[in-house]
């Protein structure tokens, strides 16, 4: 193999989501300058990133999860869902902590096989993390979406009916947050849907140090929400 060049390092750093700082290109051993995907900024040589590729300040980073296992619960727990047709956000909140979050799509072909999946996801992740709580992002009708928006407005009421009607039936709590309640909350502004997605996922940025998807941040502040409103509180005694 010949020697490495500094555009096959930089390939290889980019391809995997990093950047490299360093504008040059000694050897293995040489420390060099990296940028993680969440902006941390490592001092190591490129062998070393090569065996490794983890940056410490993630690692040491307690909201930042990859697996999505569910984990001691330490508290009241609060299972937040960012509700969707087919794409749905989620989070776990143990005593006001975040503990995990993550996303879940359903593969159905119409819109009554992908409720029904959803309805046993959403079944399955309460029998795995045992809230105390669950919180739905309320429906809204999005006007700008003509017919279109009609049908799927259709669609998230017939979800979030089967979803409530479930946590009803189980005997377990239940709260439905309107998506303008809690932006407010966290001051989440935007002229559009989409501006107001970008700016959920810079704000969990801001809070957490991770960098997630739009369903992923959204369904992480609805908690966050969730914590602040519906979290019971503690009453000293005497």
């Amino acid at each position: 193999m010949g020697r490495l060049k500094y555009e096959d390092v930089k390939k290889q750093v980019e391809n995997s989501g990093w950047k490299l700082i360093t504008d040059s290109y000694k050897n293995l051993k040489t420390e060099m300058t990296f940028q993680c995907p969440e902006g941390h900024l490592n001092y190591f040589s490129f062998g070393f990133w090569r065996r490794k590729r983890k940056c410490p300040t993630c690692e040491q980073n307690p909201f930042f999860h990859k697996d999505t296992q569910p984990v001691k619960k330490e508290g009241y727990r609060i299972l937040a869902l960012d509700q969707a047709s087919i794409t749905s956000g989620w989070s776990v909140f143990d005593d006001g902590k975040l503990v995990k979050y993550g996303k879940w799509s359903s593969n159905g072909k119409h819109s009554v096989e992908r409720i029904s999946q959803t309805k046993y996801w959403v079944s399955s992740m309460i029998e795995r993390w045992r809230p105390d709580l669950v919180v739905l992002e309320d429906i809204q009708l999005q006007n700008f979406n003509g017919q279109n928006g009609v049908l799927t407005f259709k669609k998230l009421a017939a979800l979030q009916g089967v979803l409530k009607n479930y946590c009803f039936e189980i005997g377990l709590t239940y709260k439905v947050v309107p998506s303008s309640t809690w932006r407010h909350a966290f001051k989440i502004k935007g002229k559009t849907r989409t501006d107001k997605k970008k700016n959920a996922q810079i704000k969990v940025k801001q809070l957490y140090d991770v960098t997630v998807d739009n369903d992923t941040a959204e369904a992480i502040l609805i908690g966050g929400f969730a914590v602040k409103e519906y979290r019971p509180i503690k009453l000293i005694t005497f």
